[in-house]
C-alpha cells in the first residue's frame, strides 16, 4: 500500500507496479454489491462474491454465468465509472486528456482451477503500449495466496529478457466468448521458470494495482479458498502514441476527459475537416 503520490512514483519507476488506495472507494463497492444482486438472478443461494465457486456445479455451467454477468457489466458501464469516479488520480498518473477501456475484463479466479487465471504475460506482446497502464480493481480481497503475480523490475527490460513460444488454443477462437472474457486464442507462453521470480502483488477491497502493460505480470493460480472476482481497466493518455482499434474490439477505447486546449484543437481540427481543409503539419 502506499501512502502518498511519492511513494507511488518511485513504486512504479523501481518495481512497475503499486497498490493504491482509491482515493474514492465508494464506486467499488457498489460495483461489488451490484455483481452480487446480479449473480443471485441466477445463483439465488450465492452468499457472497467470495462463495461463487461453491454456487457452480461445472466449467460448462461457470462460463454460461460468466459470459452473461461480464455483458452485464460492460453495459452498465461500471469500469469507465470506476475511473472516472478518481479521475484526480489517474489525471496526475497519465495526463490531462485520457482514453478508457470500453469494454474492461472480468475476472472470476476459482480456487484450485489454474486454467481460470491468465497465466505469466506481457500485454506488449499482443499488442498493447507501454504507455498504457491496466488499473486491476478488486471486488473481493486478494490475500498473497490468490493475488495477481508480477516480475518485478521487468517493465524497462528488452523483450529479448523473455522470450515466447506461441501456441493455438483448443478452447478459444477469435471473436468467441471466451476470447472477448479476456483468454487468448493464441497465447504467447513465457519459460514456467519466471513463475519462481514472479511474487504476489496484494491488493485489497478499496485499492487498485496500476502497472504499466510491459510489465510480465499473470494471474496465477489461486490457492486459497476463496472465488477472486476483479477487473482490470486499461487507461491511456490520448496523446500517446497508441492503436486505438484492435483485438476483438473495434471501439476499445473511449474518451474519459480532456483539457481546454484539447477540446478547442478538436473544434479547430472539424471545422477545417468540414471545409475540406487540412490543418499544416508543424515542420519537422
Amino acid at each position: 500500500m502506499t501512502t502518498g503520490f511519492a511513494d507511488i512514483e518511485a513504486m512504479l519507476a523501481e518495481r512497475g507496479w503499486a497498490a493504491v488506495d482509491l482515493p474514492d472507494a465508494s464506486v467499488v463497492l457498489r460495483t461489488r454489491d451490484w455483481l452480487l444482486a446480479q449473480l443471485r438472478e441466477t445463483l439465488p443461494d450465492l452468499p457472497r462474491l467470495e462463495d461463487y465457486h461453491s454456487a457452480v456445479a461445472n466449467d460448462a455451467r461457470h462460463f454460461a454465468v460468466f459470459d452473461d454477468i461480464a455483458n452485464r457489466f460492460w453495459q452498465a458501464r461500471l469500469g469507465c465509472a470506476i475511473v472516472a469516479q478518481n479521475l484526480d488520480l489517474f489525471r496526475r498518473l497519465l495526463g490531462p486528456d485520457l482514453l478508457v477501456q470500453q469494454y474492461p475484463y472480468l475476472r472470476i479466479v476459482r480456487p484450485g482451477q489454474a486454467d481460470d487465471a491468465v497465466p505469466l504475460h506481457r500485454d506488449t506482446y499482443y499488442g498493447a503500449s507501454p504507455y498504457e497502464v491496466s488499473v486491476v480493481v478488486p471486488f473481493t480481497d486478494m490475500g498473497t495466496d490468490c493475488a495477481v503475480r508480477a516480475v518485478s523490475g521487468s517493465h524497462v527490460e528488452p523483450d529479448s529478457a523473455y522470450p515466447y513460444v506461441q501456441e493455438r488454443s483448443a478452447e478459444v477462437t477469435i471473436g468467441s466468448p471466451r476470447h472477448k472474457l479476456g483468454y487468448a486464442y493464441a497465447p504467447r507462453l513465457l519459460d514456467p521458470a519466471l513463475a519462481a521470480r514472479a511474487e504476489p502483488m496484494p491488493a485489497k477491497l478499496g485499492q487498485a494495482l496500476i502497472f504499466g502493460l510491459s510489465l510480465v505480470h499473470g494471474g496465477g493460480a489461486n490457492c486459497s479458498d476463496r472465488t477472486r472476482f476483479s477487473t482490470d481497466i486499461r487507461v491511456v493518455s490520448a496523446l500517446a502514441p497508441v492503436q486505438l482499434d484492435r483485438g476483438v474490439r473495434k471501439d476499445y477505447f473511449v474518451p474519459l476527459c480532456s483539457s481546454p486546449i484539447s477540446r478547442s484543437a478538436e473544434r479547430y481540427r472539424m471545422q477545417n475537416e468540414q471545409d475540406g481543409v487540412r490543418p499544416a503539419e508543424p515542420p519537422r
